[in-house]
């Protein structure tokens, strides 16, 4: 039954209300007691002393019992309640208007009485004073002092609820007005109860959906999502939970396309590795089996076939080892300012001997006063060779290589153009990933693992820059990236 969390919500709840309905009780009745007593004691301020003045000539001297009862029963037919008490300065009883069997208490605690008689009493009231008919019962009382003659002076006290009819039990028990604050306070407590149960149900369901939600969400639809309706805490918590869910199914979709790359990976290695091979195998067979027969030409022709398909293996595993340290983040920088006019004219030239042979040309655009720039001089020249290299495999013969270097203020731009037959729209979102590769009709004819550009793109990254492309098919292909121009803030 207390296993939900809206039961024990609302059990907590319906006991606290019971309890405050319970206090608000006893503190009503209280206060009408005390109101009562208040009241009484108020009204009954001067009955002492009038009981004292018509029962003066029986204190002196000493007491006429006799006498004195009889006027004392006068003033029990106009007030039966009120227990009359001649006390001596001490507060010891000498005389009452009640049996002595009755009387438990024989001596009365005098500092109430004082109290009572002091100037400011009226503020004060009530004041409570011992009753001689019970052990530790107090009550309201009125009193006087008197002169006893020779027994000296001493005090009448009055009690104005006797022990036969207590003031506070009765009457206000019976009272209309308090059965009627009882009753609004009954009728509050059992509407702030029945409103405080709906409320929890409507607090306690947005908990329940969110649950149900959690724990569909761990079965595996990550596509759920929590409704967010308000700003409170739990809407906040809702934002949190669909955050978190976005981030895990961005993840898990991640993972997969990770895992889908990486058999494609492993498939495309497999067949860039196993076409080199062969053919060494193959060729170097051949020589071994047919060294005597082979002219010396077609052997030296043999030994090149293999030796560019080592270059083309060595390539592809360089390759493979570096994407790997980049990933892992084991690369360590070394940066400096350099200037990238330089590192390009270099790299150019180092390229030339390649473009005479495809009858291909460089257009450099390179203004004056480029400023230096901030990075790893050997990663920034591995990003521009591999541009270069793919601008010159899909150039076509006379085709020309656009090189343009532009001064941004913050930064310098290295922008690379070709005029190759371009990339398709469907490969163009994807030719960073380090596993993909593009389409055969853009590749047919190329060797390439397609892990150049993801190289590129993750080394760009490490620099905080990000290599940017731009393509039409048959209409080349544009790439570029950003460097930040050297100050003294980036020692």
């Amino acid at each position: 039954m207390f296993k939900s969390l809206y039961a024990r919500i609302s059990s907590i709840f319906l006991a606290l209300i019971l309890i405050l309905g319970a206090f608000q009780i006893y503190l009503s009745i209280n206060s009408s007691v005390n109101y009562v007593c208040e009241a009484t004691q108020k009204l009954n301020i001067n009955l002492a002393a009038q009981i004292a003045s018509r029962c003066e000539p029986f204190f002196q001297d000493s007491i006429h019992h006799g006498r004195l009862m009889e006027t004392v029963a006068d003033f029990h037919q106009l007030n039966p309640h009120a227990d009359i008490f001649i006390l001596d300065e001490n507060g010891k009883i000498i005389a009452s208007s009640i049996k002595n069997e009755l009387v438990q208490r024989h001596k009365i605690n005098i500092r109430p009485i004082l109290r009572f008689l002091s100037d400011n009493a009226y503020d004060q009231l009530p004041i409570l004073g011992d009753d001689p008919t019970h052990s530790f019962q107090k009550k309201i009382f009125s009193a006087t002092r008197i002169s006893m003659g020779s027994m000296g002076n001493g005090y009448l006290y009055v009690t104005l609820a006797s022990s036969r009819n207590d003031l506070g039990t009765n009457s206000i028990l019976n009272s209309y007005i308090l059965r009627s604050a009882s009753l609004s306070i009954l009728i509050t407590v059992l509407f702030a109860a029945a409103v405080g149960l709906v409320l929890f149900f409507f607090l306690t369901k947005r908990i329940q959906t969110m649950t149900t939600a959690l724990r569909r969400f761990t079965t595996g639809e990550f596509n759920r999502r929590l409704p967010v309706q308000s700003s409170d805490e739990l809407s906040e918590m809702a934002k949190a939970f669909n955050f978190m869910a976005e981030t895990i199914e961005t993840n898990m979709q991640q993972l997969h396309t990770n895992d889908r790359q990486r058999r494609e990976l492993i498939a495309n290695i497999s067949h860039d590795l196993r076409s080199p091979l062969s053919s060494i195998q193959g060729y170097l067979e051949t020589i071994l089996m047919k060294q005597k027969e082979l002219p010396a030409e077609q052997q030296k022709e043999f030994l090149e076939i293999t030796q560019r398909n080592v270059i083309h293996l060595n390539r592809l595993v360089n390759q493979l080892f570096e994407l790997s340290k980049l990933d892992s983040n084991e690369v360590q920088m070394h940066p400096e300012p350099f200037s990238l006019t330089e590192l390009v004219q270099d790299i150019v030239l180092k390229f030339k001997p390649l473009t005479n042979e495809k009858n291909i040309s460089f257009d450099t655009t390179i203004p004056e006063r480029i400023p230096l720039v901030f990075g790893d001089i050997g990663m920034i020249e591995r990003v521009i060779s591999n541009l270069i290299d793919n601008a010159i495999k899909y150039s076509p013969s006379q085709g020309i290589i656009f090189i343009t270097l532009q001064n941004n203020q913050q930064s310098v731009r290295f922008m690379i153009k070709d005029q190759g037959p371009g990339i398709s729209q469907t490969d163009l979102p994807h030719i960073f990933d380090r596993f993909y590769m593009a389409d055969k009709s853009r590749t047919k004819g190329n060797h390439g693992s397609g892990l150049g550009l993801a190289i590129a793109q993750r080394i760009l990254k490490v620099h905080h820059s990000e290599l940017s492309v731009e393509s039409k098919s048959g209409k080349g292909t544009e790439f570029a990236f950003s460097l930040s121009v050297h100050s003294f803030s980036n020692v």
